[in-house]
C-alpha cells in the first residue's frame, strides 16, 4: 500500500450478499431453483453486481454460473436438477474488477420418494436432505451450525388428481412442524397426494423442496371419510355438548368418540356410533369442573385392517373458568382453546373481547355495585381464528355479600336477638350493614299498602345508631299497627367510598 494513498470504493473489497433462501419451483422438469438475496448491510463498496456460483458435483468445485446487475434480489436457475439431488449456491458481490469473499453456501432439501406405506395405519413415511449452509469445503463454522440446528420442517401437500401440477395455493399442512428430516403423515386411502417440504429458516425466511406424489391403494379397505370436524364443543352445568361433522362420502360404518383429561396421557373411547350423519353428542359422564380433550375417530372394520384409525379429527377441549373476588374488582382467568384462538367474555349482558388473553380483572362491577347488584356470571367463548372451531365454558357465577341487608318481617312484641352478630332485636326494622356503624347514613320511609307515610327517619353520619332509628310496628302516630305487609324506601350512603346503596321492598309485621 502506498502511504498516503486514499482506497476509493471502485478499489474496496466488498463483503458477500446474504443469501436470504433457495427454493426448488414446483412443476418444473428437473427442479429449477430460486436464490433470493440482500446486499450485505456492512457493504461500503459501490457495488457493480453480484456473481452466482454452483457445485459441480462432476469436478467438486463451484462453478461460475451467472452474473446478476446491481439492484436485482432474485434469480431462478433452470434446469437445476434440484428434483434428482441438492442442489448448492454461494454468492459474492462485485465491486469493480477486485476479488471478493464467498458467501456461504446455501445447500436446497430434496425430498425423496415414499419410503414406506402404511395401509391401514394410513401412513407415508418419508425423508429429505435438510436445507443447511456451510463454507468454503464444506466446512461447518458455529454460525453454520446454529442456523442449520434451528431450520424447522414440515410437510405440506392436498389431494390431487395423479399427474396434476402442483398448486401451492391448495396445500394445508400435513404433518406438525418439526425438527426431524423424516416423518410420516396420513393419507386417505386411494387419494393421490402432492406434497412438498416446508422449512422455516431462523432468518424468517421460508424454503420449499422439490414435490412429490403418492398413493395408498386398497380394494378391501373401504373409503375413509375425507375429513372429520369437530367443530364446537359447549359445556354445560351438567354435560359438555359437542357438535361434528363427517364428510358423506365415506362408506366406513364405525366411529368413536374418545377424550383425555391431558394431551399427554392416552384417549380414552366413551361412545361409539355407526351412522355417519351423526352430528352431536353429549357426554354426560363427565366432571364439569375439569378440562377434557375430545377426538373422533372413523375406524377401518375390514378383515384386513380391522379396528384401525382411518381418520381422526382435530382436537378439540374444554374451557374452564375460575373466578376469585379480589376488592373491588373481581379476576377471572381460563385455560388456553389452540394456539391461534381469540377469547370473548360475557358477563350480565355485557361482552368484552380478549383477543389472545386468558385472564382479565372486571373492573365494571363497581357500576353494578352502585346498582344494588352482586351476582356476577360470567362464561367464555373461545374461537379458533384459522378454522373457526369454538369451544364455550358453562357459565360460572359468584355472589358477592351485600353491603347492606334488609329484614323482611319484625314481630313489635318480641325483644329477642334476631342476629347474633349485630344483636339486632325482632322489633327493630332498620337497614344491616357491615362495617363500623359511624361509616354511613341513612333515610328509611315506611309505608302502608295506600302510600301513606308512616314512620320517617334519618341516621346521620358519624353517629350511633339509636333508638329513634329504627321503626318498631308503629304507625306515624305511635299506635301500634296490625298485621300486614308493608312499604319501605331505603337510601344508604357510605362514608368512605361514597357509595349509595338504594332499595325498596316489604316487610311483614308478625306478632308471635
Amino acid at each position: 500500500m502506498i502511504v498516503g494513498a486514499t482506497i476509493t470504493k471502485s478499489q474496496c473489497l466488498p463483503p458477500p450478499p446474504i443469501i436470504e433462501s433457495i427454493s426448488v419451483v414446483p412443476n418444473t422438469a428437473s427442479g429449477d431453483v430460486t436464490v433470493k438475496w440482500h446486499e450485505n448491510p456492512a457493504n461500503v463498496c459501490t457495488t457493480t453486481g453480484y456473481e452466482i456460483y454452483k457445485y459441480n458435483y462432476g469436478t467438486n468445485q463451484f462453478d461460475f454460473l451467472v452474473l446478476m446487475a446491481a439492484g436485482v434480489t432474485e434469480y431462478t436457475d433452470v434446469n437445476a436438477g434440484a428434483n434428482t439431488r441438492p442442489q448448492i449456491y454461494r454468492m459474492t458481490t462485485k465491486a469493480g474488477a477486485a476479488g471478493n469473499e464467498h458467501s456461504e453456501n446455501h445447500h436446497s432439501m430434496l425430498l425423496y420418494p415414499v419410503m414406506q406405506y402404511g395401509a391401514c395405519d394410513m401412513t407415508a413415511k418419508v425423508l429429505w436432505t435438510p436445507y443447511k449452509t456451510s463454507y468454503r469445503n464444506f466446512e461447518v463454522r458455529l454460525a453454520d451450525k446454529t442456523f442449520n440446528d434451528s431450520v424447522k420442517y414440515q410437510i405440506v401437500g392436498y389431494i390431487a388428481p395423479s399427474a396434476s401440477p402442483f398448486n401451492p395455493l391448495n396445500e394445508i399442512a400435513l404433518t406438525p412442524v418439526t425438527y426431524d428430516t423424516v416423518t410420516s403423515f396420513r393419507m386417505i386411502v386411494n387419494q393421490n397426494y402432492l406434497f412438498r417440504v416446508k422449512a422455516f429458516l431462523p432468518n424468517g425466511e421460508i424454503s420449499y423442496s422439490n414435490v412429490r406424489e403418492g398413493i395408498i391403494s386398497s380394494a378391501s379397505i373401504p373409503p375413509a371419510p375425507l375429513y372429520i370436524n369437530l367443530d364446537s364443543l359447549v359445556s354445560y352445568d351438567t354435560h359438555n355438548h359437542l357438535h361434528f361433522e363427517i364428510e358423506s362420502s365415506t362408506q366406513m360404518t364405525k366411529f368413536q368418540i374418545e377424550r383425555c383429561e391431558r394431551l399427554d396421557s392416552a384417549f380414552q373411547i366413551i361412545h361409539t356410533f355407526s351412522d355417519k350423519t351423526t352430528t352431536t353428542y353429549d357426554d354426560n359422564s363427565c366432571n364439569v369442573n375439569k378440562q377434557y380433550f375430545y377426538r373422533i375417530t372413523a375406524l377401518n372394520s375390514s378383515s384386513v385392517c380391522s379396528e384401525t384409525p382411518a381418520t381422526i379429527s382435530d382436537t378439540l377441549n374444554s374451557i374452564i373458568l375460575n373466578t376469585k373476588y379480589v376488592k373491588p374488582d373481581i379476576k377471572v382467568s381460563w385455560n388456553k382453546f389452540t394456539l391461534d384462538s381469540v377469547y370473548s367474555l360475557h358477563r350480565n349482558g355485557l361482552f368484552w373481547l380478549m383477543q389472545y388473553a386468558t385472564q382479565y380483572t372486571d373492573m365494571d362491577v363497581q357500576y353494578d355495585f352502585d346498582n344494588n347488584i352482586y351476582d356476577f356470571c360470567y362464561r367464555i367463548v373461545a374461537t379458533d381464528r384459522i378454522t373457526n372451531f369454538t369451544s364455550v365454558s358453562r357459565e360460572y357465577c359468584i355472589s358477592l355479600e351485600k353491603p347492606v341487608t334488609m329484614p323482611n318481617a319484625i314481630d313489635p312484641t318480641s325483644s329477642f336477638s334476631n342476629n347474633m352478630e349485630t344483636h339486632r332485636l325482632r322489633n327493630q326494622f332498620a337497614p344491616i350493614v357491615g362495617g363500623n356503624e359511624l361509616d354511613y347514613e341513612y333515610h328509611m320511609i315506611i309505608f302502608d299498602r295506600w302510600n301513606s307515610v308512616i314512620f320517617e327517619t334519618t341516621k346521620p353520619m358519624d353517629v350511633p345508631l339509636a333508638n329513634e332509628y329504627f321503626w318498631r310496628g308503629a304507625s306515624a302516630k305511635g299506635n301500634v299497627l296490625p298485621e300486614d305487609t308493608y312499604l319501605y324506601y331505603v337510601k344508604v350512603t357510605f362514608k368512605n367510598s361514597n357509595q349509595v346503596f338504594e332499595q325498596k321492598g316489604t316487610v311483614s309485621l308478625i306478632y308471635q
